[in-house]
């Protein structure tokens, strides 16, 4: 978790999508700011994600200790469980759909937009069929084009590469 938080250290903000019990979250972390809002659509209480939130100020005390003349950082991070976010309805299992579209929502995919604009799309609101269908599209399409096609740009060859880059 350290290793990957500080090779991304330098972004303004870093998504980490994360399953526990059956149910998808995102986490949205402000690396300027050190807070953690937490996109939940189930709405669950601070004390069922603990067993993550734990760990990652843990990671995050040791990256703010390190972080040697690049500004000042927050010792602690502070989560925040209540950012609006759409409100999954009872008994679906749209939740991985929902985290999809936050960070669909999230990246603007080069549009200038600022973040409390982007963070009003997620109203408190259920999603339609329709949109869920939408979202499902844009995910299939992302991963056809970015991800499995060699000239995307989250295209890997299956070599696991570990530690700094080899240079010839």
């Amino acid at each position: 978790m350290y290793d990957s938080l500080t090779r991304q250290n330098y972004k303004s903000y870093i998504f980490i999508p994360y399953n526990f019990g059956y149910h998808w979250i995102l986490l949205i972390l402000s690396v300027e700011t050190g807070n953690l809002i937490v996109f939940d659509s189930m709405r669950n209480p601070k004390s069922a994600i603990q067993h993550i939130l734990d760990p990652l100020n843990r990671v995050w005390k040791k990256i703010v200790k390190n972080n040697k003349g690049r500004g000042q950082w927050r010792p602690e991070l502070n989560v925040n469980m209540d950012y609006p976010c759409a409100r999954q309805q009872q008994g679906t299992d749209w939740c991985r759909y929902y985290v999809c579209d936050y960070l669909h929502i999230m990246t603007p995919c080069g549009k200038a937009t600022d973040e409390d604009s982007r963070m009003s799309q997620m109203g408190g609101e259920c999603y339609s069929t329709d949109r869920i269908n939408a979202v499902c599209e844009q995910l299939a399409g992302f991963i056809l084009n970015e991800i499995l096609d060699p000239r995307g740009e989250f295209y890997h060859d299956s070599h696991i590469h570990r530690g700094l880059p080899l240079t010839s």
